[in-house]
C-alpha cells in the first residue's frame, strides 16, 4: 500500500502552526525561508501559498509579530517573529503534541500496529 498524501496533509494541517512557531522561536524570518526550513526538517509539500496566509492568521491572533525590512534585492520583505503570547502558546501546544503523540504511539504499539519494545502499555479500564 502506498502512503496517502491526503492523510499526511490532514495530519500536518493540525500541527503546522506549532511547527512555524517553533521555527520562528529560534530566529525571526520571512515566509519563504519558513518553507525552506520546513523542507529541511522533512516537512515537504508545504508551499508559500499555505504558509503566508497561516502567518497572517497567527499575526491576527497575536502570536507572531511582523516587521518590514529592506531586501537586498527587490521590494521590502515581511519578517516574522514570535510574540510573548506566541511563546506561551508554543509551550502549551508542544506539551499537548507530546502528550497526544505519546498516547497514540502507546496505543499503536499496544495494539501491535507499531513495533516499539520500549512502550509500556497504559490501558485504562
Amino acid at each position: 500500500m502506498t502512503p496517502d498524501p491526503d492523510r499526511r496533509t490532514q495530519l500536518l494541517r493540525g500541527v503546522l502552526d506549532t511547527c512555524l512557531l517553533a521555527l520562528l522561536a529560534r530566529t525571526p524570518t520571512h515566509a519563504y525561508e519558513l518553507v525552506v526550513l520546513l523542507e529541511r526538517h522533512g516537512i515537504e509539500g508545504v508551499g508559500y501559498g499555505t504558509v503566508y496566509p497561516l502567518m497572517g492568521r497567527l499575526r491576527r491572533q497575536g502570536l507572531v509579530e511582523e516587521q518590514v525590512e529592506p531586501s537586498p534585492s527587490g521590494p521590502p520583505r515581511k519578517v516574522f517573529s514570535v510574540s510573548a503570547a506566541g511563546r506561551a502558546a508554543l509551550a502549551e501546544w508542544a506539551q499537548q503534541w507530546d502528550a497526544t503523540t505519546t498516547s497514540v504511539r502507546t496505543l499503536l504499539a499496544t495494539a501491535g500496529a507499531l513495533p516499539d519494545p520500549e512502550v509500556t502499555p497504559r490501558v485504562h479500564s
